[in-house]
């Protein structure tokens, strides 16, 4: 059994669906341990990666402020090193930190005691969901490029509640850049959180970022297997979504496992419980 057909779905009249609306902008911020970064290693970072052609004039007019475009495939994302830590405004570290699984010891420590941040920015770019996946792979390239660079600790996701360390966003571009060619690969993990909750006796887990894409949430009410298991399923279904390999809707059933009864989609308010996985 491939994998796909293990998520596949029963319908009772399949109808065509229209691409969903999505978020236009996109951004995310990437924590480092020192406060300075020079204008020529950042010049070397992209362009190492990318070519001369991807940069643009790197700014140094404020000494606190260090800015530059870069121009991937027709896109465009504005960049700039902030010389001093995240404002609790812009992330609630010390919560994001105590609920992430996705650091080591290391970088768990460095995140918490950052000394300046990257914000990585493109606005307007995903109008459609081909353009926003795009976009987001683009974004995901550029931004493993920047977290090579010495002192890099995290990555912080702008549009979800979504912090992860260095080691799991580079291993999770490296997987990216040998699946450029594959229409059905996206680095869910990077933009995808995933979070549990317990209720009255009740275990959910579930996704939050599907909406950026045009997609209602997904969560596993009361879930079969541990949460590491239920972590690759949203992930995968997340995939399938994204890509345009499937579209989950209430009332439909899901085989998961072909030896129990299949699980069951339905809608609680703005989200989609997946009953019986």
């Amino acid at each position: 059994m491939g994998l796909f057909d293990r998520f596949k779905k029963e319908k009772a009249g399949e109808k065509d669906t229209p691409s969903p609306p999505v978020e236009t902008d996109t951004a995310g911020k990437l924590l480092f341990l020192r406060e300075h970064l020079e204008g020529q290693e950042l010049r070397e970072a992209v362009t190492r990666r990318f070519g001369p052609e991807a940069l643009g004039e790197i700014s140094q007019e404020h000494p606190a402020v260090t800015s530059f475009l870069v121009r991937l495939e027709g896109v465009e994302f504005w960049c700039a090193h902030m010389a001093l830590p995240l404002p609790p405004k812009e992330g609630d570290l010390p919560a994001l930190l105590a609920r992430s699984s996705f650091f080591s010891q290391e970088e768990l420590e460095g995140a918490a005691g950052h000394r300046s941040f990257l914000l990585v920015v493109q606005k307007e770019g995903g109008r459609t969901l081909e353009q926003k996946r795009k976009i987001c792979c683009l974004f995901t390239r550029l931004c493993g490029a920047l977290l090579e660079l010495e002192g890099a600790v995290a990555f912080l996701n702008s549009g979800v509640p979504l912090l992860v360390g260095r080691t799991f966003f580079l291993h999770h571009a490296a997987i990216l850049e040998q699946n450029l060619e594959d229409p059905e690969y996206f680095p869910a993990p990077l933009w995808i959180a995933l979070s549990q909750a317990n209720n009255h006796g009740h275990t959910a887990i579930g996704t939050d970022g599907l909406s950026a894409f045009g997609f209602p949430e997904l969560f596993f009410l009361n879930p079969r297997e541990e949460w590491p298991q239920v972590y690759q399923k949203l992930w995968l279904m997340s995939i399938f979504q994204i890509t345009g390999k499937a579209v989950y809707r209430e009332g439909e059933t899901i085989a998961f496992d072909p030896d129990k009864p299949p699980a069951v989609v339905k809608r609680l308010q703005e989200r989609l419980a997946i009953i019986g996985g």
